[in-house]
């Protein structure tokens, strides 16, 4: 069963939509803490798996650039 990144509500298999022209949408592959404690996402593209992207959990739960779409 996937697990929450700490202190946000991201899981692993959640897709998310990009609030720009392009919309593209990422699901999220993994999160870690960095050395700073800064939560961060791994997120791959759903039309194409090779493009990878990984943010802070901040940026992915900005709803002027992401929306949730829930689970694939």
């Amino acid at each position: 069963m996937p697990r929450p990144l700490a202190g946000a509500a991201v899981r692993v298999g959640e897709r998310f939509q990009e609030m720009r022209a392009t919309a593209r949408q990422w699901e999220v592959e993994s999160f870690f803490t960095d050395a700073r404690a800064v939560n961060h996402v791994s997120l791959r593209d759903t039309l194409d798996p090779s493009r990878r992207v990984t943010l802070s959990c901040s940026v992915l739960m900005d709803r002027s650039r992401f929306r949730p779409l829930g689970s694939g």
